[in-house]
């Protein structure tokens, strides 16, 4: 656990999950509601289902490396139930705040250009950010990516590191009609959560008052995606499940007073979450010539009113760590939190398997995130993202392998959501990466690797700095016989 001390009075204000859940008298007004975790289970049905009628009902499926279709399905489905409780948590003491550290999109090749994706979107891979580049490829992709998060945190007075490592994305993409319509199906994280601190203070008769909080978790996005292509014009839109559960744990005891049979009390809390919301977006792509154009595009994701349900229980404990007594102070509680809209525009050129370059622009104002009762979080401002990348692939047809990689180049700056004693915090990175093509037998296919290093706040006015190194690891496999039919003798 890291031993932040005195964290608060540098500018963080821990407030236990009791007190965040129970100090709006406008909760106790509010119906129970079922679990949440229900409709998560049925979603995850509903997809499987719809998944295999796809890949069964169309009758055109002939997948090179993996031939069975209910066996592609089952694997699809074993990713959509394990991923969350695999997936990685980037440790960040800033994801105390709101529904955790929300997530710009974009895969491993997406992240190795600076995060780049709103216009631009090589045909080998899928893309998460706008839902128009679905239609940017013509053949069946199986994509899926895992990242290590190494990161040193520091106040000014201690430091700590930890690494966190764990799947990241999933998604595939269908073409239905060739050149015209795509369909999308993926999941990704939302938002992460995953920190601790210790809080001291003096306490009766000269002992020590610690207040240790933890919390885990996050949400994820469950999407399936229909693009469309008219020509130049790429139009997408996207429905999605958001769901997930962050989890909350307080510990409360003094230290350095006799006896030390007083024990230890401590706050369990879970929040479930769950809601259906759609987003849409379009690009354009004009021709400068028969091997290169200019894209320009954007995206749009309206606001959404995520349904919670907590949990929240009180444990006293003897101090060899016995269990005495629980109590529920609050179960099956339903209320709801507003997250605020996203936008983003960008515009790239690229050059027909030789080069791409683009700018894109991402936006979220979050002093609009709001509870139930339209209480403000005091630590959000608005929040921006600027990433600057590219690639380059030397020459798509060489004898020699190193002519075929694909080699990735980008930077962002970032203004995160984050007001620490109403200063911002900004994140600055830089990428690279390089896409690995696999052998003859996987046709179209790579290995995509590539890391980010970047620094995200500072240690003045109470804030803490966050040095970080961001490892991906990402396949990409493609199917060239989608549309060859099954022949029969």
């Amino acid at each position: 656990m890291v031993n932040w001390a005195d964290v608060c009075h540098t500018g963080f204000q821990i407030a236990p999950f009791s007190q965040l859940m129970l100090k709006n008298p406008d909760l106790k007004t509010i119906k129970m509601a079922a679990n949440v975790k229900l409709f998560e289970s049925k979603i995850k049905s509903d997809i499987f289902v719809a998944l295999e009628k796809v890949l069964v009902g169309l009758n055109r499926v002939n997948f090179t490396m993996l031939r069975s279709q209910k066996f592609i399905a089952a694997l699809l489905l074993g990713f959509f139930v394990l991923m969350p409780a695999m997936a990685q948590n980037t440790q960040s003491a800033y994801s105390v705040y709101g529904v955790g550290d929300p997530n710009w999109g974009g895969y491993s090749h997406n992240s190795s250009m600076g995060g780049l994706g709103v216009t631009y979107n090589n045909r080998f891979y899928t893309n998460n950010i706008n839902p128009a580049l679905t239609a940017t490829t013509n053949e069946a992709i199986f994509q899926f990516d895992a990242a290590l998060d190494y990161r040193t945190h520091a106040n000014g007075v201690e430091k700590y590191s930890g690494t966190t490592a764990g799947f990241k994305d999933l998604s595939i993409n269908l073409p239905i009609k060739l050149t015209k319509w795509n369909i999308g199906i993926n999941l990704s994280p939302y938002s992460n959560v995953k920190y601790a601190f210790t809080q001291s203070e003096p306490g009766p008769e000269g002992s020590t008052a610690i207040t240790e909080v933890s919390g885990v978790g996050g949400l994820d996005e469950a999407a399936v995606t229909n693009a469309f292509r008219f020509g130049n014009l790429l139009i997408g839109a996207k429905i999605s499940y958001i769901f997930g559960s962050i989890q909350e744990e307080d510990r409360f005891y003094l230290e350095g007073l006799r006896p030390t049979s007083f024990g230890t009390s401590v706050v369990n809390g879970v929040v479930n979450f769950g809601q259906i919301t759609a987003s849409g977006g379009f690009v354009y792509k004009a021709p400068i010539s028969d091997l290169s154009r200019l894209n320009i595009g954007g995206f749009y994701n309206p606001e959404v009113t995520l349904k919670e349900t907590a949990f929240i229980t009180l444990e006293n404990q003897a101090s060899g760590g016995n269990v005495f007594s629980t109590d529920t102070l609050v179960n099956n509680l339903e209320t709801q939190v507003l997250v605020p809209e996203r936008f983003g525009f960008g515009i790239s050129y690229e050059r027909f398997q030789k080069l791409a370059i683009g700018v894109d622009f991402q936006t979220q104002d979050w002093t609009k995130y709001r509870r139930v009762n339209g209480t403000e979080e005091p630590n959000f401002g608005q929040a921006f993202r600027i990433a600057v990348g590219g690639e380059l692939l030397p020459n798509f047809q060489s004898p020699k392998y190193l002519g075929r990689i694909s080699y990735r180049f980008g930077v962002h700056y970032e203004r995160t959501p984050y007001l620490v004693n109403n200063d911002e915090v900004n994140d600055l990175g830089i990428s690279f990466g390089a896409a690995l093509p696999l052998n003859a037998f996987w046709g179209l296919s790579h290995i995509n690797v590539g890391a980010t290093i970047g620094q995200r706040g500072d240690t003045s006015n109470g804030k803490i700095r966050e040095d970080y190194i961001k490892v991906y690891l990402g396949f990409s496999l493609q199917d060239v016989t989608w549309f060859a039919r099954q022949k029969f003798n």
